[in-house]
């Protein structure tokens, strides 16, 4: 079955997370599920959240900028799990399997999660970029989650892990010392004070995430 993410939808999910920003289930089992909106922080900055919007890159391929956001009750914040680019849909509630191809559509544009070969503005790595319409993309927007220790099955809310970009190995990263700021973005920076999102070589501690915030679907 294949879930369609209609206005409505997005209504309701939004309105659940301004009112609660915790994790809601029919049957919490511990793990991240197909269809469900999901929050992730980023560690080494203290927990600041993926973000975008409808902004666009001032420079490289001028795609929706996407950003570690310091806000922290915000659906800007909130990405669905999906299969991957030109797989079958998975059903909603299904545990995802680490190193599965996944799609992370961001809920309030409907763009997909993006990287390639296009150096990011502030730190000159690789490009994070909000890609598509209506959670339509192509292969840029498949990325595998590994944990960054041990060797579970399935992917486990509140356990650290990377987010690897499919198509060209790199893995999702930011710096606290990435900072949008005045100095590099203008007076009207619309991201002030947002770190870069990028995608670089190496796991470390650039690179590590947790899922444990959003509405999470169960079977």
């Amino acid at each position: 079955m294949k879930m369609t993410i209609t206005m409505k939808t997005i209504h309701v999910l939004n309105l659940i997370l301004i009112l609660f920003s915790i994790c809601v289930s029919a049957n919490d089992e511990g793990f991240v599920t197909c269809g469900s909106a999901v929050k992730f922080s980023h560690l080494e900055s203290g927990g600041l959240f993926l973000a975008s919007n409808e902004h666009r890159i001032n420079s490289g391929s001028g795609q929706q900028l996407v950003t570690v956001s310091p806000e922290k009750v915000s659906t800007h914040t909130l990405w669905i799990v999906k299969e991957g680019d030109n797989l079958e849909p998975c059903r909603p509630g299904l545990k995802i399997p680490y190193g599965t191809k996944i799609r992370l559509t961001h809920l309030t544009t409907q763009s997909n999660l993006h990287s390639h070969h296009v150096s990011s503005p502030l730190t000159r790595q690789q490009e994070v970029t909000g890609f598509g319409g209506n959670g339509e993309g192509d292969h840029g927007d498949d990325w595998v989650v590994q944990p960054l220790r041990g060797n579970g099955q399935y992917w486990e809310r509140g356990v650290e892990v990377t987010i690897k970009h499919a198509q060209t190995g790199k893995y999702l990263g930011a710096s606290s010392q990435a900072k949008f700021t005045a100095g590099n973005c203008g007076r009207q920076c619309p991201v002030m004070n947002h770190l870069e999102a990028f995608g670089r070589a190496r796991a470390d501690k650039l690179s590590s995430w947790k899922a444990e915030v959003g509405v999470f679907l169960s079977k």
